[in-house]
């Protein structure tokens, strides 16, 4: 009987350490401990078997059971430890885990919040310049415009039809450099060239607000190795944004200078000034001092982000300043020189700018086809282009287009690129593939909606010579046949 226990006892105990030592490499930690802990038992009920039969263990079997039993208490002691800790770090993970989910729901909410407010800021800037541009149309539509204030209808229309073009310019400039698809088209030039380019396209707007605009050119004209648009775009917003901050009867002052191996364009202003907590974020997309509904001034809060991005993809930066609120502000944007020298221009000009001269003369004598899906847009440019004196045939498709060429004769093609069916690209590609004597030489213009520097490239390499983006600019379009006329093949 007693043999039989301690056999019993001997044979639990090698399962429940063998058992024990499974779970452990499965690391069941707590399940391991308690089998080890079994046989740390089940020793000493071995050893008190032989305590109450009376029987005198050997001293080799004493010293077994002692090491044995110590053996398998120490590794339960430690293996609860164990369990002990990895139950505190589990517990530790999932509180990491809860604050986590925590704050990315935060998060979440807070890019919720940030896109209905954004889409409620875009919904109150398309809208606002819609309702001057419909209602001034629905005047005019029921003649009811006095000859006074003719002019002012259609100024405010044009006005506002520009800041709607503006917008959509802001919108998918910021989502091609957040997608990393802007491309600039750079060459050495003249850094004054884009800069007054924009200081004229700024003029309306600042005879509206009765402002000053002063430039001053220190030294000699910086060269730098840049695109010439974006560049202008810089500078542009920069005055825009000046303007848009400057009380009627203030100055803006533009300078441009070197400073070592940098060009420095200079815009300040005498307007609002800039708290000092809002200028580190000044350049954050959609970000506006003023966010509330009953904001003073409009727009995205893309315009100096856009600077910030084009500058440094010009290995330029652009920083702010200001004294405070009322103080006015001073933007500077700093580029590297090109690696060229040229001499500064011949007639600097400082003070007043001007309005932008009209392009003047006309297009007579000149045939242009055109072909645009889009009834209105085909219709207008029509009217454009005969208002300046140019014989016009409309196309809405080119199915017909191998007959109008031969019956016309044009010396300019204005093809849209958006079509059903077939595309502009399609179908100037199936212009030049005639012989000369049947149109296929004749310069192109793809007057499109598209306007990103892709749909550009891929115009002229499928057979266009000029890309214009809709809504047309009326003098860019006129100067623009004038040029490719000149360039046509004698009929």
């Amino acid at each position: 009987m007693i043999q039989s226990l301690l056999i019993l006892a001997t044979a639990l105990q090698v399962v429940a350490v063998a058992y024990g030592t499974v779970l452990l490499g499965r690391r069941r930690g707590a399940a391991g401990a308690w089998l080890f802990l079994l046989g740390a038992m089940l020793s000493m009920l071995a050893w008190r078997i032989f305590v109450m039969t009376g029987a005198a263990p050997p001293p080799s079997f004493n010293a077994l059971i002692a090491i044995w039993g110590s053996t398998c208490m120490l590794v339960a002691m430690l293996l609860f430890a164990r369990e002990v800790e990895r139950r505190e770090r589990a517990e530790a993970e999932r509180d990491d885990l809860l604050a986590s989910e925590r704050a990315a729901r935060t998060e979440a909410e807070r890019a919720a919040r940030l896109k209905d407010d954004f889409l409620a800021t875009l919904s109150h800037e398309l809208r606002t310049p819609l309702t001057a541009i419909l209602g001034w149309c629905s005047i005019l539509r029921l003649n009811r415009v006095a000859a006074a204030d003719l002019p002012r209808a259609v100024e405010t229309i044009e006005r506002n039809a520009r800041a709607q073009v503006r917008l959509v310019d802001e919108l998918l400039d910021a989502t091609r450099i957040q997608a990393g698809t802007l491309h600039l088209d750079r060459a050495p030039l003249c850094l004054d060239v884009p800069v007054r380019a924009a200081l004229d396209g700024v003029g309306p707007a600042i005879d509206a607000k009765e402002l000053r605009l002063d430039f001053r050119l220190d030294g000699e004209v910086p060269i730098v190795h840049g695109d010439t648009g974006r560049l202008q775009q810089i500078a542009s917003n920069l005055v825009m944004n000046a303007i848009k901050f400057t009380p009627p009867g203030g100055r803006i002052t533009v300078r441009l200078a070197t400073r070592g191996d940098r060009a420095e364009l200079v815009v300040s202003d005498t307007g609002e000034g800039l708290a000092p907590a809002f200028v580190p974020h000044l350049f954050t997309r959609f970000r506006q001092a003023d966010g509330t509904v009953g904001r003073r001034h409009g727009g995205l809060g893309l315009g100096l982000s856009i600077v910030q991005s084009l500058a440094r993809l010009h290995g330029g930066e652009v920083s702010a300043s200001s004294g405070g609120p009322g103080q006015g502000a001073t933007f500077t944007v700093t580029l590297p020189l090109a690696d060229v020298r040229a001499p500064a221009t011949a007639n600097p000009l400082d003070g007043r700018i001007g309005d932008v001269p009209s392009v003047a003369g006309g297009l007579g004598g000149m045939r242009v086809l055109v072909v645009d899906d889009e009834p209105d847009v085909r219709t207008v440019v029509s009217t454009l282009l005969r208002q300046a004196g140019a014989q016009v045939l409309a196309l809405e498709s080119g199915e017909a287009i191998q007959d109008s060429l031969e019956r016309l004769r044009p010396h300019v093609l204005l093809i849209d690129i958006g079509m059903p069916g077939e595309d502009g690209y399609s179908l100037i590609r199936r212009i030049r593939q005639l012989p000369a004597s049947l149109g296929g030489s004749v310069p192109a213009v793809s007057l499109t909606a598209h306007a990103r520097n892709e749909d550009r490239a891929r115009a002229m390499a499928s057979g266009f010579q000029e890309h214009l983006p809709k809504p047309v600019d009326v003098p860019l379009l006129i100067t623009t046949v004038r040029r490719l006329a000149a360039m046509a093949p004698a009929a």
